[in-house]
């Protein structure tokens, strides 16, 4: 009978400590949306990099602390967990024109850090490509005031057209709270 009982409690008391781990992590954790558009230039050859920086993106980020209530201090880790492009113009542009894609991140303090890449981009794609991101831990460039984005590219095909891109990112920040 002590022993179930005992059993019992250290059960409950597992639970209850499980439970208010998850609600802090909860509350210490908050995603950043930054979406930002660029212009591929035409592409004349096959199998040929391509290099394509954007202009810098704002990150809001200070703004985003606040409202979480945090700061920059505070923050412990940040993630990219999606990557999306979409082609807005032409309307009948598709990705099939790449063979693979990398992204890297980048800003004057931290250096470049690659954020999401794809590898073989089946030629049945469409207007929309979603990258698998690395894992990298991108606290110093969400913390700064912008950062900016520079694609690697191979191309599958040749484009006679300038081709612009929406890219859509969310950043997981992880951080204590105030």
């Amino acid at each position: 009978m002590k022993i179930t009982f005992f059993v019992f409690i250290t059960t409950f008391l597992l639970f209850i400590s499980c439970n208010i781990q998850e609600t802090i992590d909860e509350i210490a954790t908050f995603n950043i949306r930054n979406s930002i558009d660029f212009t591929v230039p035409s592409a004349s050859g096959i199998n040929l990099p391509l290099d394509v920086g954007t202009p810098d993106v704002n990150t809001s980020s200070q703004q985003s602390f606040e409202n979480n209530n945090t700061r920059a201090d505070l923050v412990e880790n940040v993630n990219l967990t999606e990557l999306t492009l979409t082609i807005t113009n032409p309307g009948d542009r598709t990705f099939s024109f790449l063979k693979s894609l990398k992204i890297y991140i980048s800003n004057d303090t931290e250096g470049s850090t690659l954020i999401a890449e794809i590898q073989d981009i089946p030629e049945s794609v469409g207007s929309e490509l979603n990258l698998e991101t690395t894992g990298a831990n991108l606290d110093g460039y969400i913390k700064e005031d912008s950062y900016s984005l520079e694609f690697e590219a191979v191309t599958d095909e040749t484009t006679n057209s300038e081709t612009d891109i929406t890219a859509d990112m969310v950043f997981e920040v992880r951080a204590k709270t105030l």
